[in-house]
C-alpha cells in the first residue's frame, strides 16, 4: 500500500492528466478509484493512529495530574512539619538543637510585606499586557482594528 505523500502525489498526476486531457474516460474513473480507495484506507488508518494517541496522550495528563496533586501533598505535609518544628524552638526558646543527624535552628531572614499596593512607587510596579483575543475578535467581526485581522482557516475534525 502507499504512503499517504505517495497517494497525494498519484492525486496530482491525476489532476495533471485531467488539465492536459491525455486521458481516456476508463482510464481516468480507474485511476481515480484507485486512488480514493486507498486515499480512504489511509485516512481511516492515520486517524485510528491520531484516537489511539489522543487516548495515550488523555491518560497521560491524568497521570500527571494526579502526580501533581500527590507532589502538592507531599509538599503541604513538609511544609506543616516544618512549621511544627519552628513552632517547638519557638515554645521552648531553643535556636538552636543538634542531633546524631541534623542540626535544627531558627535564622533571621527578611522579606518584603506589601500593606498597601496603591501607595508603592511606579518604579517598582510591573505591568504586564495582554490581549484578549476573544473581545478583539468580537470587534473584528464588526469593524477594523489597526494591527490586528480575522483570518479564516480549516481545521481537521476526526468524527
Amino acid at each position: 500500500m502507499a504512503t499517504l505523500y505517495e497517494l497525494n502525489e498519484m492525486y496530482r498526476n491525476i489532476q495533471f492528466l485531467i488539465e492536459s486531457g491525455e486521458y481516456t474516460e476508463e482510464e481516468l474513473k480507474f485511476a481515480i478509484d484507485s486512488v480514493n480507495g486507498e486515499i480512504s484506507e489511509k485516512l481511516e488508518g492515520y486517524a485510528m493512529v491520531v484516537k489511539n494517541l489522543e487516548s495515550d496522550i488523555a491518560g497521560l495528563k491524568a497521570e500527571e495530574k494526579r502526580l501533581a496533586d500527590r507532589r502538592k501533598s507531599l509538599e503541604n505535609g513538609v511544609e506543616r512539619m516544618k512549621e511544627a518544628m519552628q513552632d517547638t524552638l519557638l515554645l521552648t526558646g531553643e535556636k538552636r538543637v543538634k542531633t546524631s543527624k541534623f542540626t535544627i535552628s531558627l535564622r533571621k531572614s527578611t522579606s518584603v510585606e506589601v500593606e498597601n499596593e496603591d501607595l508603592i512607587p511606579e518604579e517598582f510596579v510591573k505591568i504586564t499586557k495582554t490581549i484578549s483575543k476573544s473581545e478583539l475578535a468580537k470587534r473584528l467581526k464588526e469593524t477594523e482594528v489597526p494591527g490586528a485581522k480575522l483570518v479564516e482557516k480549516e481545521s481537521l475534525q476526526i468524527l
